[in-house]
């Protein structure tokens, strides 16, 4: 009778051994991940470990819902962070715990400023990230500006067009839109600054704004990378000549809504401060976010004689000396597309 209990308690100490060892190598070496790179997991703010369980299991990260239950059940004290993760490929339930309880590993998504953009086109943009959490749509453009600008900004940007430097940015869910464009609105004033410093001499730019104005202007124009430089050296002729710009761009941004589509006369000779058909010199801001390339092209312009350009169709442009060889280019291309 003694031996049989002896043999009892041993196979019940074995069988807890065994769960144990079974239970430890589930939590801290099982891979529950297996598919490459990983799995998303949106941990919303103030959701219950219950909950966190029941939506790990049915997303399939979690297999063992009542191991990682009990595992759970020894830190009673021990908070979740809210925040979206990624667990990477060959993530164990306790590395998962890990990063829940660390705020570790969150997945990051992207946000793209495209060059050319209009701050309402940008706007637009945030609007529709469903990742973000909406701050700007409440408040009017003024009141964004006076969020960045400050005593230490390097170019002061009352105006939001053109402030913001067009790339991709990297951020995690809930983060507001109104950071993005804080990122977007230092990078900006580090690369203009940057290139101001070292611009070609003899530039009739008062200061990097005014360069920033010009960029966005070649950008609105220039289709080919090539001609950037070419564009810039145009500007850069006609506003030493104090010749009106003449850029079709800049009307077209002052017409706002009223623009669908074609230019007309009657749209030259509307009254509009960014009519350069009308007003001499630079509009007086950017009419969009010009990229590094257009900045570059505003502060290292081609050299050249030529004073006009006109548009082939094709993306490229032709460049004139004269203006009756500007209106022989205009009559071609006029011509082109009648034909075509």
């Amino acid at each position: 009778m003694i031996q049989s209990k002896k043999l009892r308690h041993r196979f019940i100490l074995a069988m807890l051994s065994l769960c144990v060892a079974s239970w430890a190598y589930i939590i801290f070496f099982e891979e529950t991940i297996v598919q490459k790179p990983g799995m998303v997991y949106y941990l919303r703010p103030g959701s219950s470990r219950a909950l966190v369980l029941s939506e790990l299991s049915k997303q399939d990260i979690v297999k063992h819902s009542v191991v990682f239950s009990l595992f759970m059940a020894f830190h009673p004290v021990t908070p979740l962070k809210a925040g979206e993760y990624l667990f990477p490929v060959g993530s164990t339930l306790y590395s998962i715990w890990h990063q829940m309880t660390l705020g570790k590993g969150f997945y990051f998504r992207t946000f793209t400023i495209i060059p050319g953009w209009t701050f309402r086109d940008l706007r637009r943009a945030l609007e529709l990230n469903n990742y973000l959490r909406h701050v700007v749509q409440h408040i009017d453009e003024k009141q964004i500006m006076n969020t960045f600008v400050s005593q230490t900004s390097a170019i002061v940007m009352l105006h939001p067009e053109g402030a913001f430097f067009p790339d991709t940015y990297y951020f995690t869910r809930d983060t507001t839109d109104i950071a993005i464009l804080q990122y977007a609105y230092e990078l900006m004033q580090r690369h203009l600054m940057n290139v101001w410093q070292s611009r070609a001499a003899d530039l009739p730019y008062h200061d990097a704004y005014e360069a920033l104005i010009a960029a966005s202007l070649i950008e609105k124009e220039a289709c080919l990378a090539i001609e950037r430089p070419i564009i810039a050296g145009v500007l850069i002729n006609r506003l030493h000549k104090h010749m009106l710009l003449q850029i079709d761009p800049t009307v077209i941004y002052g017409l706002g809504d009223q623009y669908v589509g074609r230019l007309y006369k009657r749209h030259l000779l509307a009254e509009s401060v960014y009519n350069t058909y009308l007003h001499q010199g630079l509009p007086p801001t950017p009419i969009a976010m010009p990229s590094l390339a257009s900045i570059l092209a505003s502060l290292h312009p081609d050299v050249h004689d030529y004073y006009y350009f006109v548009a082939n169709g094709d993306g490229s442009h032709h460049f004139s000396k004269t203006l009756n060889e500007h209106h022989i280019a205009v009559h071609a291309v006029l011509v082109q597309e009648k034909k075509s």
